[in-house]
């Protein structure tokens, strides 16, 4: 197997990640015109939101698990499949029902992606990698919102909202074609898995599983995840129409904003995620490199959101949101490794489960931030900062309970496994 092999599999994925995002990103770039065309409140909207996830979660926890019995190549030709007909059917489009229900099927579709796609690259990258490995998906998911942001806003206003959902679904069908060949690519043997066989041939049981499941380890760090997700589910719901609305900018200029900033805020968080791959080789301990460092950046990305509704001028803006993505992003890139590591022979079902744990938060944020904003009736700037604040505490209390539950030497052990994990 040719060295650059991994590198071709992992911008395969990568390009998957934007195309991922970017179905996920055009309802919310697309919010003005949908909400008036279809006649919808805020509220309504914000179910629109929320009818993404309410398979999203379920699936991912099932998806991920069964790619472990299955193959992960197969489950992303699937998904893409699904995100093909999701995004193409909104062409058709007329009614609240039939946008939800292309929403639900297109979660149902994207449910298992980022589980699949970190345990798909797990196999081709050693432990000391993978950090820069996920970086670069997840440097995928915010391109998906970055570039397509401007993209997505002149497809709209060149040819309409129903339009830019059928080309995109046109992408990931372009996107299928390529997998068809690259997805029969055998990854060698990966670090734990040789380990495992040389160690230990039996298989992992139900209560190997559960005793990782049940550690502080991953209930804390899935839990920081779950709140950083809600800050992402604003962006891709509502942020446009707060930029708009509330900050006085026009669509395309709230589309730039978002681009730019995302796209610093991916770059930064590789960086960041290359200083953690560093200090996990020279310490090999995951409590310095991967969850301290996962708790810092969860602390100051709390403190420097509440800071969004006090700022106005676009420089600012773009700071403030350019710092916070660069932190979340570098969560969601370290926190996987944390979770692979602690039962790294069923990696699938453990990624699937942080996921779905992680992704549920888009079932409740979307209708709640709407609730706020319709309730602030005449100031809707009222509703949009509670939502915002809300979500800056909860980022704090999350840092501070990772602190003190995912601290070092925690043992994670299993039947079948007698080694301690070191944190």
């Amino acid at each position: 197997m040719k060295r650059w092999t991994k590198w071709i599999i992992l911008l395969a994925i990568f390009i998957m990640s934007i195309i991922n995002f970017a179905d996920k990103s055009v309802t919310g770039l697309a919010g003005i015109h949908i909400m008036r065309d279809l006649n919808l409140t805020s509220t309504q909207f914000g179910i629109v939101g929320s009818s993404f996830f309410w398979l999203f979660s379920i699936v991912g926890i099932i998806g991920a698990s069964i790619s472990d019995r299955f193959g992960t190549g197969k489950l992303l030709a699937i998904m893409a499949i699904i995100w093909t007909i999701a995004q193409s059917m909104l062409l058709f489009v007329s009614s609240l029902p039939l946008l939800i229900f292309s929403r639900v099927l297109l979660g149902a579709g994207e449910g298992a992606f980022s589980a699949t796609a970190v345990s798909h690259i797990s196999k081709w990258f050693k432990p000391e990698s993978r950090g820069l490995a996920i970086s670069i998906i997840n440097f995928g998911n915010v391109v998906g919102i970055a570039v397509t942001a401007p993209i997505v806003v002149f497809l709209i206003s060149s040819y309409g909202w129903k339009q830019a959902f059928f080309i995109f679904g046109i992408f990931s069908f372009v996107w299928l074609i390529c997998w068809l060949w690259l997805g029969r690519l055998k990854p060698p043997v990966s670090f734990e898995e040789e380990a495992s066989k040389q160690e230990n041939n039996l298989k992992i049981n139900r209560k190997d599983i559960w005793k990782a499941l049940q550690s502080p380890i991953f209930i804390f760090t899935t839990l920081s995840s779950f709140i950083a997700y809600s800050l992402i589910v604003f962006g891709l719901t509502f942020n446009p129409s707060y930029l708009m609305k509330v900050k006085g900018f026009s669509e395309q200029q709230s589309a730039i904003i978002i681009a730019i900033s995302g796209l610093i805020g991916a770059i930064l968080g590789m960086v960041l995620a290359i200083i953690s791959d560093r200090l996990y080789k020279k310490t090999k301990s995951l409590w310095k490199s991967r969850i301290l460092f996962t708790a810092i950046c969860v602390i100051l990305a709390g403190i420097l959101y509440s800071m969004y509704p006090l700022v106005n001028g676009s420089g600012s803006i773009i700071i403030i949101l350019s710092l916070v993505n660069t932190l979340v992003v570098t969560v969601n890139t370290l926190n996987p490794t944390v979770v692979i590591s602690l039962l790294p022979q069923r990696r699938g079902v453990m990624t699937g489960t942080y996921y779905g744990v992680m992704s549920s938060s888009g079932i409740f944020a979307p209708i709640i931030f709407g609730k706020l904003i319709q309730a602030s009736g005449t100031n809707p700037a009222g509703g949009f900062s509670t939502a915002i604040y809300g979500m800056a505490v909860a980022m704090v209390m999350a840092a501070i309970l990772l602190f003190l539950f995912g601290r070092h030497k925690q043992p994670v052990s299993t039947e079948n496994d007698k080694k301690l994990v070191n944190l």
